[in-house]
Formats: C-alpha cells, sequence, structure tokens
C-alpha cells in the first residue's frame, strides 16, 4: 500500500508539510534487507555501528550531517536506485528518527540523493566523530 509521508509526519507532530510518495512496505523491507543486519530492527546499533533510533534527526541540522546520511558507504554503494534510497532515508527519519528529527526539515530528493551519493566516504569512522561531536557541542 503506498502511502504520503505527509501522513507519517503528521502522526509525529511536525508542521512540516510535503508531498513525496512513500511505498511503505518497499521502504520497510529495504531497511530489513540492507540496513537492520548492521542498525537492527529497531534503529539501536551495535557494535559500533551508530544508532540511527532517536539520533538520525540531529544530521539534518546542518548540511554536512544531511549529505552524511548519504554519503555513508552503506548508502551511497547501495544497490537501490536514488529514488528508493531517498525513499527509504526518508521512511528511516520519520519511523526511527523520534524526538531527534527538527521540526521543519527537508525530505531527501531522488535527484539530492543521486548529486551526494557520487562522492561517497570511504574512512567514515573519524568523520562520523566529527559530525556527532559538532552534534553534542550545538545540542548543549
Amino acid at each position: 500500500m503506498k502511502w504520503l509521508l505527509v501522513l507519517a509526519v503528521a502522526v509525529i507532530g511536525s508542521t512540516h508539510i510535503f508531498a513525496l510518495e512513500v511505498n511503505e512496505p518497499r521502504a520497510k523491507f529495504n531497511y530489513q534487507m540492507f540496513c537492520q543486519g548492521c542498525h537492527v530492527g529497531d534503529g539501536s546499533g551495535h557494535k559500533g555501528v551508530p544508532e540511527i533510533k532517536d539520533f538520525i534527526g540531529n544530521f539534518l541540522t546542518f548540511q554536512e550531517g544531511r549529505e552524511y546520511l548519504i554519503r555513508v558507504p552503506g548508502s551511497a554503494n547501495s544497490a537501490l536506485d536514488s529514488y528508493q534510497l531517498a525513499e527509504l532515508m526518508n521512511w528511516m527519519i520519520v519511523t526511527y528518527g523520534g524526538s531527534s528529527v527538527p521540526e521543519k526539515w527537508a525530505v531527501y530528493t531522488t535527484e539530492e540523493v543521486e548529486k551526494y551519493r557520487q562522492e561517497p566516504f570511504y574512512e567514515v569512522i573519524d568523520y562520523r566523530k566529527k559530525l556527532v561531536d559538532f552534534i553534542s557541542e550545538n545540542n548543549k
């Protein structure tokens, strides 16, 4: 069944209005196939894999963080096309972001994802630490 992400955002209380059609079963399946192995079923991560649950939305508050979510190897090198990756990322943000999601945020578009994934990160650990430190400093 297809649904509009607008409805999901309304459920979590955001005032951001946008229309991006999301095929929820496909997005969930893609999460299970391509993300859940590391980030686990509830987005909590494990063994050095970052937790996305109640945290992923923090990356949307600044451009480097927004790009990071698409440029990490698991996203950038995914077998998904850019439309499905945008769909998956937007679904993950709404599904797992919780209170970390900014009140107003721009959904990922196919074009944006296509652009960012052209320059994937290969050494992601130090870069992620820098971004998480930035988020921590700015959330004080």
